[in-house]
């Protein structure tokens, strides 16, 4: 879901110099698609839908990624931990990070794959508004295209 919301976040921006990517840091799901619930959630709020292939983080990928965002610390630690064995400077941070209604204690976007509907759509909107802090704090705008807020 955070693929999704960022990448067309910045795409509504304008922002032709940065790409989004979705990795994971265990290799159980590669070469499938989302969860269909994670797609669902995703048409209930007004994203688009489709088109995810899940693919392994790789120490070679962090060679071009300036910022990798993670949904809890269990994945945080992972991605350190290859980028420490990679000898990587890739910056590396919780998604939550951005996000003005996480507290101590509250920094995670928790996995609603156990849960239901209502814990898809929660996690999707701390993804939102997380998002919605990495434009605004990293100055994701463009100036060059017209009618771009």
């Amino acid at each position: 879901m955070g693929e999704v919301v960022l990448r067309t976040l910045v795409e509504r921006r304008g922002v032709a110099d940065v790409s989004v990517e979705s990795y994971g840091t265990a290799s159980y799901h590669e070469g499938s698609g989302a969860d269909r619930r994670s797609e669902q959630a995703l048409v209930r709020a007004g994203w688009p839908s489709g088109n995810h292939c899940a693919r392994g983080l790789r120490a070679a990928d962090l060679d071009r990624l300036d910022l990798v965002l993670c949904a809890d610390r269990a994945n945080l630690a992972d991605v350190q931990r290859l980028a420490r064995r990679a000898g990587s400077a890739v910056k590396v941070e919780l998604l939550r990070d951005y996000d003005p209604l996480a507290g101590p204690g509250d920094d995670e976007v928790p996995d609603p794959w156990s849960g239901d509907a209502r814990d898809f759509d929660l996690a999707l909107e701390m993804i939102e508004r997380s998002c919605a802090g990495v434009i605004d704090r990293l100055g994701l705008t463009s100036r060059s295209v017209p009618g771009v807020d």
